[in-house]
């Protein structure tokens, strides 16, 4: 069986497809991950083979920042979704994907929930389909392809009906977190772009952030994600690193809490882990989504109060800022949300195995 993964290619649309193109290929089918050829990299660190794809050229879509940031989050993600996602990627992608499903004729395609470029070509192709859920159930569009999320059934709204077809599976296995003596670790991720120099966030955001929680009685491990100059950052406090990327099933095993801005890989990987976290949503509806979610399990603090005032791409207010530092001391102190994240992890422990999805998608291939 041939398996083509269809993704734009930034990191958080490409993370929730990995386990499933790893699992195809550990059963013997031939895997090909389509991504805009701006993410190569993302793509070449899974060790997954690349196909290249077209990607909108900036003058397209950095205008649009502008109008996005005007925005309340609501309408910045129909926005979105529709003219980013659903247009200029579908316009960018659409003749090399086309080309690619020609020569390399697929079995199947597996895409991210937000890639809209593969469904065209599924249906003039008559290839089957089958997505992978970037998000909570809520935040998905109304279709009828097969439905594969690692979301555990805790993080779900219990008043949003799920997709039709919902399979869940296990990623990775993740072993309990098991803090080290002495002072705390916190690892704080706000996500693989938030530090871009196309948005507000670095270093203004990363200094209150550093300030706010240094004072605490624990070392903090802050990950940027891009390539900036972390002198912007000014000094650091001794309990507090800066680094670009760390690998995230290193960090997690040994953190006693986890500070991010809500994006699905920091927010599953945290809980797959039983650490409990403090939500900071920044600039995507998921990620309010998701801190809404890790609330109504218990599983940490969402600072989520400016979810109706909060335009595009604005900076957390002074009083949202402000929250951090005691919303880190509650789940560092209160066994509650620890256990409530521990509770998850055994959930998620308790899911079927990625390698149990590969049957599923050869009966659709099939």
């Amino acid at each position: 069986m041939r398996v083509l993964f269809t993704t734009r290619g930034s990191a958080g649309h490409l993370g929730p497809l990995v386990p499933y193109a790893t699992a195809c290929r550990s059963a013997g089918h031939e895997v090909l991950v389509a991504a805009q050829d701006r993410f190569e990299a993302n793509v070449a660190r899974t060790g997954l083979p690349f196909a290249p794809l077209g990607a909108p050229p900036d003058e397209a879509w950095m205008p649009l920042l502008p109008q996005f940031a005007r925005m309340r989050l609501d309408e910045g993600h129909a926005r979105m979704l529709s003219d980013f996602f659903g247009g200029l990627d579908v316009r960018a992608m659409l003749p090399g994907l086309r080309a690619l499903a020609d020569e390399w004729r697929p079995d199947l395609i597996v895409r991210d929930g937000w890639e809209y470029t593969s469904p065209v070509v599924a249906g003039e192709r008559g290839i089957p389909i089958a997505r992978v859920g970037l998000g909570v159930a809520a935040l998905q569009d109304e279709t009828e392809e097969p439905y594969l999320t690692s979301i555990p059934l805790a993080l779900e709204d219990p008043s949003v009906p799920l997709p039709p077809s919902t399979l869940r599976f296990r990623g990775d296995e993740a072993p309990p977190s098991a803090p080290g003596d002495g002072e705390p670790l916190v690892y704080v991720s706000f996500g693989s772009v938030t530090a871009g120099g196309h948005l507000p966030f670095y270093p203004a955001l990363y200094r209150s952030a550093i300030d706010a929680l240094a004072p605490l009685p624990a070392r903090f491990l802050v990950t940027v994600g891009e390539e900036r100059d972390h002198a912007e950052l000014g000094t650091l406090p001794p309990n507090v690193t800066v680094e670009r990327w760390v690998p995230q099933g290193e960090v997690l095993p040994r953190a006693a809490a986890v500070v991010t801005h809500g994006g699905l890989g920091s927010t599953l990987g945290a809980l797959a882990h039983g650490v409990p976290l403090v939500v900071l949503p920044l600039f995507s509806l998921d990620q309010w989504f998701n801190a809404a979610a890790v609330a109504r399990a218990g599983a940490g603090v969402a600072l989520d109060t400016e979810r109706h005032t909060r335009r595009g791409v604005d900076l957390p207010d002074a009083v949202t800022l402000a929250a951090l530092k005691p919303a880190v001391e509650h789940v560092l102190t209160d066994p509650a949300p620890r256990r409530a994240a521990q509770a998850i992890a055994d959930e998620i422990r308790a899911l079927p195995p990625v390698e149990a999805s590969v049957a599923a998608l050869e009966a659709l291939a099939s």
